[in-house]
């Protein structure tokens, strides 16, 4: 990872900004970060995904089953983007984006599905997954994935 250097404060949406150049990228982490569900059954792979958002500012909330997750998320906790292994055990990808569009206010929620398939740009298609990654995931993809999601994502404010 390249040296993280300031380069500009700035306001967007009424909260304090801090873009920073990290190698050849260019991003902004606000005071209040993006949150990323991560559903991983495979607690080394989740590891290092984690930690490679976090390396790059997000905060991240790890679940090995995604029925966790989706308690969670019902609990009225907030994230901006789910990242989802294709084939964790107990729930279905297919059924977790249904109980997901389900739920007014989870509806909108982008879930990317993460997999070794070769067919998991079909398969995201299928279950509505606003994007797919393949595994071995490309770093600089993910984090323009999780970039334009974050970036996208509505303001802060309370539930409403």
């Amino acid at each position: 990872m390249a040296l993280v250097i300031p380069r500009a404060v700035t306001l967007a949406r009424g909260l304090p900004q801090l873009e920073l150049a990290v190698g050849r990228r260019s991003m902004q982490i606000g005071l209040v970060g993006c949150e990323i569900v991560l559903v991983e059954d495979d607690k080394e792979f989740a590891d290092s995904l984690a930690e490679v958002l976090r390396d790059e500012g997000y905060g991240v909330t790890v679940f090995t089953m995604p029925e966790d997750a989706i308690e969670w998320l019902l609990s009225g906790q907030r994230a901006a983007l789910v990242l989802l292994d294709l084939r964790t055990p107990g729930m279905s990808a297919q059924r977790f984006r249904a109980l997901l569009v389900a739920t007014p206010s989870l509806r909108d929620m982008p879930v990317v599905v993460v997999s070794g398939d070769p067919n998991i740009r079909r398969i995201a298609g299928a279950i509505g997954a606003s994007d797919a990654l393949e595994k071995p995931v490309d770093i600089e993809r993910l984090l323009a994935t999780v970039d334009r999601h974050c970036q996208a994502r509505p303001s802060p404010a309370g539930p409403a």
